[in-house]
């Protein structure tokens, strides 16, 4: 066993041992009920998310549980469904590039090939690594093509425009993203916006998990409108 596994290891067995087995059980389980929705045109809809391995924990999980609160439904979605390691991505003053920590699992609701985009009204993506290794299954690219053509509610953030940008172009498009793929968004053919959060019609981006109070409540404010 490499170190990483018997990390992994090591810290759900602490925390199945403090919360017990009925613990763990209500703690992984799907809420019974949604919260009362607080922006009109929700309620009904939705959305799928597009991880991977190693994809963002902080901004996957915030934006799954803002959907649920709007009664919103997310569906999450990656090459397999199947339990999938999230990261956390921070910014350390003595390195000159972020580091990425394990956090928590997700379970995955579907695999890309089994989605029908059309029963969706949104797409999100999560920034992390998992944008980049979605973008190497060409299902994954289809769904997303899908979003892009009909003009439905796309959101992304940090490096979750990686997967926009491969399945199609993003040419004349205003967007942000982690400045460390800036140029590839231009190469793109988008312009680059630095701001906390930039809206063109039905997408919305941006750059990272400390713009999520932004990001939320423009992508939940296009959904409603769709």
């Amino acid at each position: 066993m490499d170190f990483n596994t018997d990390r992994l290891l090591t810290r759900r067995n602490l925390i199945s041992a403090t919360l017990g087995a009925t613990g763990m059980a209500a703690l992984t389980a799907a809420p019974a009920t949604a919260a009362a929705p607080r922006v009109n045109g929700l309620e009904g809809k939705k959305v799928l998310v597009a991880i991977g391995d190693f994809s963002e924990g902080l901004e996957t999980y915030y934006m799954i549980y803002r959907l649920i609160e709007e009664g919103v439904k997310p569906v999450v979605a990656a090459a397999k469904a199947k339990q999938l390691q999230m990261v956390v991505h921070d910014f350390d003053p003595q390195y000159s590039n972020y580091t990425e920590k394990l956090g928590y699992y997700i379970q995955t609701d579907i695999a890309y090939d089994d989605v029908q985009a059309a029963d969706f009204d949104g797409l999100l993506v999560p920034g992390g690594r998992g944008a980049e290794e979605a973008r190497q299954y060409e299902s994954a690219l289809n769904v997303t093509r899908y979003f892009l053509d009909h003009k439905l509610p796309v959101g992304a953030m940090c490096h979750g425009p990686q997967l926009l940008y491969t399945a199609g172009s993003m040419k004349g498009r205003r967007m942000t993203a982690f400045p460390g793929i800036r140029f590839d968004l231009e190469a793109a053919g988008a312009t680059f916006i630095d701001e906390p959060v930039v809206v063109d019609g039905p997408l919305v981006t941006s750059r990272g998990w400390p713009d999520l109070p932004y990001f939320m409540p423009k992508f939940l404010e296009v959904l409603a409108q769709a």
